[in-house]
């Protein structure tokens, strides 16, 4: 499952079960056993096979359903129990006789079965009908309300099971573990096609309606079925022998045409990285206008949100990129996770982890122009910020019980660290090995569940390396290592370097003096191949080239670890800064940053690099400075040297800027035309005149002549344009975004207006964030909405929240206490005193969320000492420059 990510998106899925100060206990898991996986449904019974037929009624919002479940009894029992909620059974039948009683608890999300007489062992038939409900959000079988094409107000189905609500939609064994296949009939009205994992067997009309039958699926767990129905159409193509698909609402299933190019790639990539080729017929993606956030990678029939799959006209290229990376994602998923299933939400990491560093691997792979892997590093840097918290787990947590699965799914964690930590452990073992490891888990696994110590000895198989004791220790706690480098130089030159580690953390203190085994890549020079070193040990040295070269203890950027050099060897590095790799030049900003960050480092040591960088266009090391430098820049707005760092920071960013212009070359590079607009668009934020002015040169060339521009040119000067907008210009862009032709149009110029800087227009936005203004089909757009405003008018944001936080979490109903605890502190940390934020949270959240809160919090305090740390570091810095200016 692929979660939209904040800024522009936030899920509520992303968080984690966390405990105030204590890390929360990890057992190492074993290898695969039924009998030993976690979970609230016996053991004695397994489902082998179910056969359900279900007749939605949208209007009434019910389902009226029948069952079949083929069973295996494992040991003599006179009860049968599984999951089920907001259903009510009738009929129930074991091997044709009634059963004594039948007990459902919502509460509990359970059905008991007493039965008359104990179950032999061997194999058994359960028959009921029940009645149940379809649900308004995006979980379980739910109808989703959106505007057609032409205008018209329509309606759909779709589900979301992930991670336990597939027994929202029929009674089932919900747990990962009980995978079985599925053979799955729906009756529909006649005019809706409908989409399942599995091709259709046979479709009959009768009258208004008509009943889909679908084919019996593979072995699976419940959480992959699939259903979706509407006024849908597809477009279609085939390869390595699968029938692929984009099914999208009528009128808009040529937008799928990128789509299903890229999945035709992708999936041939994949049959060739795996040696096991894709088992299903047919490969579906499914547009869904609202509904999730994201993607969701039911076996067979993906299900997105239409905006990560579709690539509408004027589509920018960051949207391009989006729907390559979710889709190399989610296709990754139908080995990782539904091929081999881990056995407990304890182990999602190995469907999400891997998903995402084969996505990133896939996407660099097939785009190199976008320099995939350094552009990921931006979400490990966001992993680690939120790891080096007191607070973290492990990337392996424990899950209790299948009600607390959707703690699991942290996108920082589970994902982003995972992703890294396997980059890094693939460095170490090196790619051949790794993929042979992962060829040898895949076909062991096949159709069946995994732990992570499966994968370890698959690994340590291929590699003929102890894998699993070197994993455990990124994967079993929570955190990373600074690695600390001293350097001393013999009479020839030559350097040693001694190396430590301790655990990297915001602010505080650990006590437990957490170590691990990080393999390091390590170049000493220019333009040579790193060195494999496994630090495992205090006080280690070894030999590191000669004490004139630069010195990388993280080449490429490929570890998942800080490092902090000694003065010299720091020196050394930014005076020979240009000439790195740009991996390297990364690592170092990341680095130094983080050290300034939290006080380590002086500030200048951060801008001597960046000062260091002139006009060299390495994309990602820009990123990084933008966003470093938008930090310092917020952290100054109301302090006495505001407008003097906005203008060292112009002065940073001009000459890579100037040397870009306002537009792109013949055939420039992809990388350079986003470098172009991330720079202009932050000296236009800065108040950079000459930005500005030919900014709104361009708006109005634009309102007169639209396709005078693309849509990447166009977002640049109405972002800068909307942020220093008049009331005039401020409804220019409302008209604008009220006639807009397609949504993605329409996101763009709503959330370019969240950014106006004037408070009386900013709270215009609000009133349209909370108004008919945004279709029903977009309820997700109020939400990001408000986040953007929120970032230049933080008291503003907090008043609307506060009194209107149920309406802006519609889209994340399911969620928002959940969205409550992980995001709403940290948002608003300038609005409000800390404990009142804390207090009102609290307050509007159950018990078993405080820890989750106490996270939150945790990530607030750091930002506030941030804040005071980097203004007392532009202080000194200015100060200094003021004094040498003098001199």
């Amino acid at each position: 499952m692929r979660i939209a990510q904040p800024l522009l998106h936030l899920s509520a899925l992303a968080v984690a079960t966390v405990f105030s100060g204590v890390q929360a206990e990890v057992v190492s898991p074993r290898p695969f056993s039924f009998a030993d996986t976690p979970g609230r449904l016996p053991k004695d019974i397994v489902p082998l096979d179910y056969t359900v037929s279900i007749k939605p009624d949208v209007t009434q919002k019910l389902i009226e359903g029948q069952e079949t479940i083929q069973l295996k009894v494992l040991k003599p029992t006179r009860t049968i129990q599984f999951n089920s909620l907001n259903q009510t059974l009738s009929d129930v039948l074991i091997d044709g006789q009634p059963v004594q009683r039948v007990e459902s608890n919502n509460e509990q999300q359970l059905t008991t079965l007493t039965l008359n007489a104990p179950l032999k062992p061997g194999k058994h038939v359960l028959r009921f009908n029940y009645r149940g409900k379809i649900e308004s959000g995006p979980f379980g079988l739910y109808a989703q309300s959106f505007v057609k094409p032409d205008g018209q107000k329509d309606v759909l189905l779709s589900t979301q099971f992930q991670a336990t609500d597939a027994r929202r939609m029929f009674p089932c064994w919900d747990e990962p573990v009980f995978r079985a296949t599925f053979k799955l009939t729906t009756t529909l009205p006649g005019d809706w096609a409908a989409i399942s994992n599995m091709p259709v067997l046979n479709r009959k009309v009768q009258g208004d309606l008509a009943t889909i039958e679908f084919a019996r699926s593979p072995k699976m767990s419940s959480y992959l079925l699939e259903l979706s129905a509407g006024n849908f159409a597809r477009i279609q193509t085939k390869a390595e022998n699968v029938d692929i698909g984009i099914w999208a609402i009528k009128g808009q299933e040529q937008q799928g045409e990128t789509a299903l190019a890229n999945a035709k790639t992708i999936l041939a990539d994949y049959n060739h990285f795996f040696g096991l080729p894709y088992p299903l017929p047919k490969l579906d993606s499914i547009a869904i206008p609202g509904g999730i956030s994201g993607a969701m990678e039911n076996w067979g029939a993906i299900t997105y949100n239409d905006q990560s799959l579709l690539v509408q006209d004027g589509s920018t290229l960051n949207a391009q990129q989006r729907v390559f990376s979710i889709q190399a994602h989610e296709i990754a998923h139908q080995w990782f996770g539904n091929l081999v299933t881990m056995n407990w939400w304890d182990g999602l990491w190995l469907n999400e982890s891997f998903a995402s560093w084969l996505a990133a691997k896939e996407t660099d792979s097939r785009h190199p122009e976008w320099h995939w892997w350094e552009t990921a590093d931006a979400d490990k840097e966001s992993a680690m910020t939120a790891d080096a918290q007191l607070t973290s787990h492990p990337i392996q947590q424990h899950v209790t019980n299948e009600l607390e699965a959707a703690s699991a799914f942290d996108m920082d964690i589970t994902y982003s660290k995972g992703q890294s930590v396997l980059r890094m452990v693939e460095g170490w073992l090196g790619e051949d090995a790794f993929r042979q490891g992962i060829q040898q888990y895949m076909k062991a696994r096949q159709y069946s569940n995994a732990t992570s110590a499966d994968l370890w000895q698959a690994l340590g198989k291929a590699s003929k390396r102890d894998v699993a004791s070197v994993a455990a220790s990124w994967t079993e706690q929570a955190g990373f290592p600074l690695v600390s480098v001293s350097a001393r130089c013999d009479a020839q030159g030559k350097r040693t370097i001694t190396l430590n580690q301790s655990r990297f953390l915001l602010s505080g203190e650990e006590t437990n003096k957490t170590t691990w085994q990080v393999p390091l890549q390590i170049r000493s020079g220019i333009g040579q191949t790193p060195t494999t070193v496994l630090l495992n040990k205090a006080n280690q040295t070894l030999s590191a080239g000669q004490c004139a070269d630069p010195l990388s203890i993280n080449a490429n950027v490929t570890g998942y670890y800080r490092v902090q050099y000694d003065d010299e060897t720091l020196a050394r590095n930014t005076a020979a800064f240009r000439h790195l790799s740009s991996g390297d030049q990364i690592a170092l900003f990341d680095d130094q940053w983080a050290l300034a960050a939290t006080g380590r480092r002086p500030l200048s040591d951060y801008l001597a690099l960046v000062g260091a960088m002139g006009d060299t266009p390495n994309l990602r090391a820009w990123q990084q400075i933008a966003s470093s430098l938008d930090t310092i820049e917020q952290s100054q707005r109301g302090k006495v040297n505001h407008a003097a760092f906005m203008a060292h920071a112009r002065q940073l960013l001009q000459p890579i800027s100037d040397r870009l212009g306002w537009s792109a070359g013949k055939n420039e590079p992809l990388s350079l035309q986003k470098l172009r607009r991330r720079l202009l668009s932050l000296r236009g934020q800065w108040g950079d005149e000459a930005v500005v002015s030919e900014a709104r040169s361009r708006f109005e060339h634009f309102l007169s002549d639209a396709k005078a521009f693309s849509t990447d040119e166009r977002s640049v000067f109405v972002n800068i344009v909307a942020s220093h907008a008049d009331a005039e210009t401020f409804t220019r862009l409302h008209e604008l975004a009220k006639q807009a032709r397609t949504d993605a149009e329409r996101r763009h110029y709503y959330i370019a207006m969240a950014q106006v800087r004037d408070p009386a227009l900013a709270a215009r936005v609000g009133d349209i964030m909370l108004s008919d203004d945004i279709p029903v089909h977009l309820e997700s757009l109020r939400l990001q909405l408000l986040t953007v405003l929120s970032a230049q008018h933080p008291m503003l944001g907090w008043t609307l929240f506060s009194a209107h936080s149920k309406r802006l979490l519609k889209s994340q109903e399911q969620y928002a206490s959940l969205y409550l605890a992980q995001y709403c502190v940290p948002m608003f940390y300038q609005a409000m005193p800390l404990e009142t934020l804390e207090q009102w949270v609290r307050d509007q959240i159950p018990a078993t969320l405080h820890s989750n809160l106490a996270r939150s919090m945790e990530s607030a305090r750091f930002k506030l000492k941030q804040q005071q740390t980097l203004v007392s570091g532009v202080d000194t810095m200015l100060s200094s420059t003021h004094s040498a200016s003098a001199i």
